[in-house]
């Protein structure tokens, strides 16, 4: 399961044109260190009812068995009420990827893998993210494997 709600199922995708702009955005902003580590960013997203979910990862190039780093970012129905709060939360999310990536790549000794949903704060809102070395792509088709009525079963609660 990727959402961080358990009740969240049956999400709709994001428009993939935003989705793809996300992950142009981050593959130019981050070109150097792509290059070096022979990596890209792969975005995926879904709309559910109890929240929206945006997953951003990091992958390797050139072999899919080298772990990735995932962020996983979440908002609450409210911030998706209306067109502005949608536009305000996906340009918050923009940032928040950026700000993550930024300390990521300005620190070599980074490693603070935060695999349980966490909450922060941002302009005044609230988010929440994990961050995780799994594959999203990977996590995807055993889901589509497992079926839908494959259920979590970590006992993780939504975090309020």
């Amino acid at each position: 399961m990727l959402a961080r709600r358990k009740s969240s199922k049956s999400g709709s995708p994001i428009p993939i044109d935003w989705l793809e702009g996300l992950g142009r955005l981050l593959n130019e902003a981050y070109k150097t260190e792509c290059k070096q580590n022979a990596r890209y960013f792969d975005v995926f997203g879904e709309i559910f009812s109890e929240e929206l979910l945006v997953v951003v990862s990091y992958l390797s190039e050139k072999d899919e068995y080298v772990a990735p780093v995932t962020l996983f970012l979440s908002c609450d129905p409210e911030q998706m009420e209306t067109e502005v709060k949608i536009k305000e939360t996906q340009e918050n999310f923009i940032e928040l990827a950026g700000l993550f990536f930024d300390e990521l790549f300005g620190d070599e000794e980074w490693d603070s893998f935060e695999p349980a949903w966490q909450e922060v704060t941002h302009k005044s809102q609230n988010y929440f993210f994990k961050l995780s070395r799994e594959n999203i792509n990977a996590t995807i088709e055993a889901n589509k494997l497992l079926g839908e009525d494959f259920e979590d079963s970590d006992g993780d609660e939504p975090l309020h």
